[in-house]
């Protein structure tokens, strides 16, 4: 969704749930919510998206079917703010977020509605910047690829159509985006080969090529067509949704991987500058020895040319050249692991293919056990070690000692750490293959019950579970099993399943692993 539509949606949508009660909220599907307010004479349902691709928000007289268990995260907002009235709201349009203060006679408590992070709360209201009357002009949208970094509300559609104006044309519309009022109408544009959008001004042709284009008269109701597209879909509106988000994940991946085998190459051709020094070793120049320290040397290449070499002053030469042969070495391994994840990427199946694999039965026993087994660094540590559903290897500790070697020296820094909140129990470290790999949402509720089973709270029917990066988990010098937690990643409040244990426990040779 565009900046500009963002904000006179919120406009519009602001004097239609002012003071109305939030009745109860639902999570649909990942990245999806519903809010439903009292009745009243505008529609009842507060829809929100913020797939990074499809963010959306509108009033509905519908809402889609919700799941029969709520998340985590959906238990604890409606104990916190669930029977409250909206009684204010805020909103930075420039980065499309939204903040309503709920409460019964003043707010106690904010939602936060984020394009980008999703769907939170806060004590205290936010403090957005969200001025933007600061416009670049014309010609520095023109001249700048990047304008979006310093000035977010120039988004790229809106830079292509600027850039496909006459010189007079593009001022105006650009005045007309600075002073803030509303437009004649805004336009929704779709097509059956992409996702649709709108946008507070009418595309020029060599854009909207073949969509067909909606004009509506509010900004609200435009907001309602996307929204009723990502919210209501049909089996082909999910399969084309699901092809554009897989293609421009593969496009941005294979983008990031350019870039890194770039830098890795840079890393192998350090090895010639320390070949270079290695021959040169013992006919330095007066004065030289290996261990000087300098800030640029000047030697003799194979063909009697001089070549100049800038050093780290803080090293010796020696100590330079050893650090350019071990720079080149991890460039030469980092280049074979980004050819095998390039093709892992480009040879990723179909949306419509995964589908087919989801949606096939398997046996109860099967669970992904043979995929992939736990670290054989730790099978000497007293753990219990589980799989999840999704294959994600589980440890948890069955004493003090090994709780404290589990965070110290088994867990990676990316991993994440499970404890029970308020009160004793083992610590669970939830395995990840590099750090920015996602979990799901099924695999984080199963580490948490998990946790739980092993805590204070093994006697109830639910837990709260507090999850952290291991590197924001410090290990109480002295205390085996305590340890303080500077960022809390989650908070999650989970059904305890007694049965939980034996289901996902890791088995090999009919014994428990």
């Amino acid at each position: 969704m565009e900046a500009l539509l963002y904000r006179h949606l919120v406009r519009e949508l602001q004097p239609m749930v002012l003071g109305r009660r939030l009745e109860r909220i639902y999570a649909p599907r990942l990245g999806l919510w519903t809010f439903r307010l009292q009745p009243g004479e505008h529609p009842r349902h507060l829809l929100f998206s913020h797939h990074p691709e499809s963010v959306s928000m509108t009033l509905s007289s519908r809402f889609p079917e919700n799941p029969a268990t709520p998340t985590s995260q959906v238990m604890g907002l409606r104990k916190r703010i669930q029977g409250k009235r909206i009684l204010e709201i805020r909103s930075d349009w420039v980065h499309r977020r939204l903040a309503m203060g709920m409460g019964l006679q003043e707010p106690t408590s904010w939602l936060i509605l984020d394009a980008k992070k999703g769907v939170g709360l806060e004590n205290q209201a936010p403090e957005w910047g969200n001025d933007a009357s600061s416009w670049p002009s014309l010609e520095q949208i023109h001249g700048d690829s990047q304008i979006w970094h310093a000035h977010p509300q120039v988004s790229p559609l809106m830079r292509q159509t600027l850039q496909n104006l006459p010189e007079d044309l593009g001022n105006t519309l650009l005045n007309g985006f600075a002073s803030g009022l509303p437009p004649d109408s805004f336009f929704v544009y779709q097509s059956p080969s992409s996702q649709s959008f709108a946008c507070p001004w009418i595309l020029p042709e060599p854009i909207r090529r073949t969509s067909t284009e909606t004009r509506c008269s509010t900004a609200f109701m435009a907001a309602t067509l996307l929204a009723d597209e990502i919210f209501f879909q049909d089996k082909t509106s999910v399969d084309k949704l699901a092809t554009v988000r897989v293609h421009k994940r593969k496009k941005r991946l294979l983008k990031n991987l350019d870039a890194d085998e770039q830098r890795l190459l840079g890393f192998v051709q350090l090895a010639e500058r320390a070949q270079l020094i290695r021959r040169n070793l013992y006919q330095l120049p007066a004065q030289v020895t290996g261990r000087s320290r300098l800030e640029r040397i000047t030697l003799p290449e194979d063909d009697d040319t001089m070549v100049d070499l800038v050093l780290d002053a803080k090293l010796t030469i020696l100590e330079n050249m050893e650090r350019w042969f071990r720079l080149a070495d991890k460039g030469r391994r980092g280049l074979v692991h980004v050819q095998r994840r390039r093709e892992a990427i480009k040879t990723e199946a179909s949306p419509a293919h995964a589908t087919v694999q989801r949606t096939t039965p398997e046996p109860k026993n099967a669970s992904h056990r043979k995929r992939k087994l736990p670290d054989r660094k730790s099978i000497s540590l007293p753990l219990h070690r589980f799989l999840s559903s999704d294959g994600f290897v589980m440890l948890r500790g069955k004493n003090q000692k090994a709780n404290h070697a589990l965070l110290t020296k088994t867990a990676s820094s990316f991993d994440f750490w499970f404890h029970a909140a308020d009160g004793p129990g083992a610590h669970l470290i939830l395995k990840r293959d590099f750090p920015e790999q996602d979990v799901p949402e099924q695999t984080m509720i199963e580490a948490a019950g998990l946790a739980g089973l092993a805590s204070h709270f093994s006697s109830s029917d639910s837990a709260t579970i507090i999850c952290a990066q291991v590197k924001y988990v410090r290990a109480v010098k002295g205390t085996p099993g305590l340890a303080r937690v500077d960022r809390v990643h989650q908070t999650l409040h989970v059904t305890l399943d007694p049965n939980l244990e034996r289901i996902l426990r890791v088995v090999e040779d009919g014994k428990p692993y």
